[in-house]
């Protein structure tokens, strides 16, 4: 049961770390894939936050 536990959260983590780097990061300086790897690496929300207030293009 467990197994499945993990599987949803990793997906729920990659689909919004998918959702922030295309609504923020294509406006932002960090572009695309920047913001996608903050998102994943760190979390959905601290990318968030560091996509949204970095430098706009």
């Amino acid at each position: 049961m467990t197994e499945y536990l993990i599987i949803t959260v990793f997906l729920i983590w990659y689909i919004l770390s998918l959702a922030v780097s295309h609504n923020i990061g294509k406006k932002s300086k960090l572009g695309v894939e920047g913001s996608f790897a903050l998102s994943f690496l760190l979390s959905p929300i601290i990318g968030y936050l560091i996509a949204k207030f970095s430098l706009k293009k």
